[in-house]
């Protein structure tokens, strides 16, 4: 229970103040599996289940998916989302050089995951109609990561932005190929 709260905080100091947040973070020495399994393992499970759940309960264009079928679809999403955001967060560790930062698989993936919480959050919307749209809330992730770029990977403040960019693209380039694969492995069936 001692986890919720502490997920709870992270969450609060990561929308309302991310700046204080990256600097507690930063001191943080929380290795790659427990923060999988304290953190994202929990908040990656909100976009899976929440599009299921409103799709399964409301339907999506007049059509409601049947529950084995939009059950076994997010859980696809929800397994394969677990690896994307490690491959996101080891290309980071990767290119941090690049921009004069410094390699560091762990800390990418706590840069990753941390910045992934406004859009996993935001995926929450997906449970009601008509409030989809605000999914765009996500965006402020951006933020968040570029506010803890220079901390986690030592990346310089004259490299922010065009590192930032580059994360962006690979970011939506591994949710494309994430979303391809789901299709293949369960496609989106409507009965």
């Amino acid at each position: 229970m001692n986890d919720l709260k502490d997920v709870i905080s992270r969450v609060k100091g990561l929308i309302l103040a991310p700046g204080k947040e990256w600097e507690i973070i930063e001191t943080e020495r929380l290795s790659e599996l427990d923060l999988y399994r304290r953190y994202i393992a929990l908040l990656a499970a909100i976009p899976p289940f929440a599009s299921f759940l409103g799709s399964w309960l409301f339907g999506t264009h007049g059509l409601h998916p049947t529950f084995g079928a939009g059950l076994f679809r997010a859980v696809v999403q929800y397994a394969l989302s677990l690896p994307a955001l490690y491959l996101v967060a080891f290309v980071i560790s990767m290119a941090a050089p690049w921009f004069d930062g410094k390699s560091d698989d762990r800390r990418a993936l706590t840069l990753a995951a941390y910045s992934y919480t406004p859009a996993w959050l935001a995926a929450a919307f997906g449970l009601v109609p008509g409030l989809r749209f605000l999914d765009v809330l996500g965006f402020y992730g951006i933020y968040v990561f570029s506010l803890g770029l220079t901390r986690m990977m030592r990346v310089p403040k004259d490299n922010l932005d065009v590192f930032t960019l580059v994360t962006l693209f690979l970011t939506v380039s591994t949710g494309a190929l994430h979303a391809w694969v789901v299709s293949l492995i369960a496609p989106a069936q409507l009965l």
